[in-house]
């Protein structure tokens, strides 16, 4: 007998190999899932089934193609010259299979489940929403209410929500991804989208249209709570803002209406009526500022005021030249507006 001969391993089979215990490994450890595929509303739900289901094409498309490549591989040779007539009918049965039954019955699937997911996206609504975007922040105003908001929509849980989307500078795109589907805000054009939750909670929404140098930072939260608490927050919302109480809010208020804060804000119930930046009268209420840029808490408040420019470049609100003995005032003024 001659000496034993070893095989060199297969530097591909053990990357193989790595990657499928990797794989083993995150399918056992567990993955929560999060955005567009953990859907909370009934239009992401059914674009959610659409993405589930070209998944599941995809991964069976997938395995037959593998079936099919270890049978070439692991098929006997040596009879190709003798069976020339029957490797002919092979070929010509994958081509034929392969290259136009198969797509076209993958692709005639996908497009009548789009089709029946695109006629199953809610329409219309009770509730209507005026959503415009501006660089780099969202102006959202309840026409039946009659007041305006920034950077934080309400809605009822379990109503059709129609959302009247505009734009007064470039092309923004509105999306909720746990709620509904992308559209895009276009100057001079209104287009509507129907959200609908199915669970109360606060949902992020982005601009998914790139609109300039912010537009990362150009985030708002859909906030969905069950109608009667809905309808308590339109009241409360509806209100003008409270008047200075104490000595602090009361200089606070004399230095926002003798800035230029007064020029580019409006606050109902004061003389300050201006409309080139959010509306402020239950300012206190907002989680952020800066449409999602920091928490809305008095250390980054005092930054945002003072000068914006150093949490969010490139936004149009300029630096604000304020005594340094009435900013804390300012702020209080500012944290009352609840």
């Amino acid at each position: 007998m001659g000496p034993a001969r070893h095989r060199r391993p297969c530097p591909a089979l053990g990357r193989l190999r790595g990657a499928g215990y990797l794989l083993l490994a995150a399918a056992l450890s567990g993955c929560a899932l999060d955005g567009a595929l953990a859907p909370r509303g009934s239009g992401a739900a059914t674009i959610a089934g659409v993405w589930w289901y070209m998944f599941w094409v995809g991964a069976a498309v997938f395995v037959g193609w593998l079936a099919v490549l270890g049978w070439g591989l692991l098929r006997p040779r040596g009879q190709e010259a003798a069976d020339a007539e029957h490797e002919a009918r092979v070929h010509r049965r994958f081509i034929v299979g392969g290259g136009i039954v198969l797509p076209v019955i993958v692709l005639g699937s996908l497009f009548g489940y789009n089709l029946s997911a695109l006629l199953a996206l809610p329409r219309g609504g009770d509730v209507v929403v005026d959503v415009t975007g501006y660089q780099y922040w969202w102006e959202v105003a309840y026409p039946e209410a009659g007041f305006v908001t920034a950077n934080e929509m309400y809605i009822p849980t379990d109503t059709d929500v129609r959302v009247r989307l505009h734009s007064e500078d470039v092309i923004h795109s509105f999306w909720v991804p746990q709620l509904g589907g992308k559209r895009d805000l276009v100057p001079g054009h209104v287009n509507e989208l129907t959200l609908r939750a199915t669970e109360p909670g606060r949902y992020l929404g982005e601009c998914a249209e790139f609109c300039g140098i912010q537009h990362a930072n150009m985030r708002f939260e859909v906030v969905a709570v069950a109608p009667v608490e809905y309808d308590a927050w339109l009241d409360r919302m509806a209100r003008p803002a409270p008047g200075p109480d104490t000595p602090d809010e009361r200089a606070g208020h004399e230095a926002f209406m003798t800035s230029s804060c007064a020029a580019c804000h409006t606050i109902r119930g004061t003389p300050a009526e201006g409309r080139l930046g959010p509306e402020l009268t239950h300012f206190a209420r907002r989680e952020w500022l800066g449409a999602g840029v920091a928490p809305n808490e008095r250390g980054h408040l005092g930054g945002w005021v003072v000068d914006s420019q150093t949490l969010k470049p490139g936004n149009l609100m300029p630096p604000v030249e304020v005594d340094a003995r009435r900013l804390p005032q300012l702020l209080t003024y500012l944290e009352s507006l609840k």
